[in-house]
């Protein structure tokens, strides 16, 4: 089991279809996204029409897991009453590297709000919610100072 960051009560994502590989390879702690086999184009979150060229075909492209922000912002108030002892906690769009295009929106664990800075460089950590859910969280790197930070 991964060290914990969020509480028990956190709701547990939806998955169908589409997404279903996706959890997959998160609960195996493997970072993936969707490329068309078509025209290489990755997405995510996972769908099933490629959004360039409208083609069905996609596979699972496994990543490093590096990224970096592109976008955050800061919670202060607890949408449910167990996460008010994490508050104020950090929501990122991460870029992710080696998926170009592709971003992903998880939480910045580790660091102060005053301390993030868009641009910086992040890596994903896991966060096992049980024994086959494991969500991808993300801390700064130890170069966190971004081209753009």
């Amino acid at each position: 089991m991964s060290e914990r960051w969020f509480p028990d009560e956190m709701p547990v994502p939806g998955v169908n279809a589409e997404t279903n590989g996706w959890w997959e390879a998160a609960s195996r702690h493997r970072l993936v996204v969707q490329r068309c086999t078509a025209c290489g184009a990755t997405r995510h979150p996972p769908g099933p029409i490629c959004p360039q060229c409208r083609s069905t075909a996609s596979e699972w492209l496994d990543l490093r897991g590096t990224g970096t922000v592109f976008t955050f912002t800061v919670v202060r108030q607890a949408f449910i009453p167990s996460l008010a002892e994490q508050l104020p906690y950090v929501v990122i769009a991460v870029e992710l590297d080696g998926a170009e295009g592709a971003r992903i929106v998880s939480n910045l664990i580790d660091i102060e709000p005053c301390d993030v800075s868009i641009g910086m460089h992040v890596e994903v950590v896991w966060e096992d919610m049980g024994p086959q859910l494991a969500v991808p969280r993300f801390r700064a790197t130890t170069d966190a100072k971004g081209a753009r930070g």
